[in-house]
């Protein structure tokens, strides 16, 4: 399967899952994406498919006639192609209901005809094998056809990964609040960052978090709730796969990983075969909103995902629609 959606709320541990699919293969794009160009090469049968739906007929035939005989810059095929793909890039982010800046140097006809094009089509023509990360999947911003399509075929299968609200919550607050103030782009991000850090201990950065309903995934928890009831979707947990190092088990971590490279069609390598959880991150160790809520804290906690559904079911459910393999 060459195009996966992976949906997690930021500080749900998702350094436990991203390098191993990157192991079987995926090349991260979306949230975890720090690229700003394609960072892999066209393959064999992807090149003039994309270009005929972004520049029409006559235009990607005489790029690659032009191209072959040596009659233009070379250049000129690449920067086409790279422009495509970013615009493309845009376009299936935008059907996954994803915000997007108004401000954009891609060219506004080639994002209208690539716009135009049905899902099936579209999901043909995303060039490469990519895991498209996000921090919220919502069924009511989502493309309804996009949505259509999954229904019918099961493509692009849809992983999901949950935590624990508290322990999510109390990870996302240590990372904003790290000295180094490396907390990325995402401008949520950087405003709850400076919130945060003119507060001044856990205790109060803890009660804010679970006051504010804006705070990042609160909103999102209720939006992506749906994800662990539906039997296309593989949901797996920060505590599965933390294994022992971060307050889990070995077992299972492994029925974990087995999980998900069935339902992702890899019935190898085998779980030892993958990357393990990465070292010195305390952040990601199960009972963590625990070392420092107090009973306030979890009332809180309690009122904001009450409507939620609270903790996932202990058998996450495996893809079992056309194209998912259990």
């Amino acid at each position: 399967m060459l195009q996966l959606v992976v949906v997690y709320l930021p500080g749900s541990g998702i350094e436990l899952l991203h390098p191993v699919l990157t192991a079987l293969g995926y090349t991260p794009r979306g949230t975890l994406n720090s690229a700003a160009e394609p960072a892999t090469g066209a393959r064999p049968g992807e090149v003039y498919p994309l270009l005929e739906a972004a520049y029409g007929t006559d235009e990607a035939v005489r790029l690659l006639q032009d191209y072959h005989h040596s009659t233009r810059d070379p250049a000129d095929l690449q920067d086409a192609w790279n422009g495509a793909v970013l615009t493309l890039w845009r376009v299936w982010w935008q059907r996954l209901g994803q915000p997007v800046t108004a401000h954009t140097p891609l060219d506004p006809a080639v994002e209208q005809r690539l716009t135009r094009l049905d899902d099936a089509l579209l999901i043909s023509l995303l060039p490469g094998r990519n895991a498209w990360y996000v921090n919220e999947l919502d069924p009511t911003r989502a493309d309804a056809g996009l949505l259509r399509h999954w229904h019918t075929t099961g493509h692009p299968p849809v992983v999901h990964l949950h935590r624990d609200p508290g322990d999510r919550i109390t990870s996302l607050i240590q990372h904003l609040c790290r000295q180094d103030g490396r907390v990325g782009t995402i401008p949520a991000h950087l405003i709850y960052r400076d919130i945060l850090t003119a507060l001044p201990t856990m205790d109060a950065r803890l009660t804010h978090a679970l006051s504010d309903p804006h705070f990042p995934g609160n909103t999102a928890a209720l939006h992506t709730a749906w994800l662990r009831h539906h039997p296309a979707v593989t949901t797996l947990t920060c505590e599965e796969l933390a294994g022992p190092d971060y307050g889990g088990t070995l077992p299972a971590r492994h029925a974990a990983l087995t999980r998900l490279t069935a339902a992702l069609g890899h019935p190898n390598p085998a779980p030892d075969d993958l990357p393990g959880p990465p070292p010195d991150r305390p952040d990601l160790t199960t009972g963590l909103f625990h070392q420092h809520a107090d009973p306030h804290h979890k009332q809180l906690l309690d009122t904001l995902h009450a409507s939620a559904g609270g903790h996932p079911a202990s058998q996450p459910r495996v893809g079992t629609r056309p194209g998912l393999r259990a």
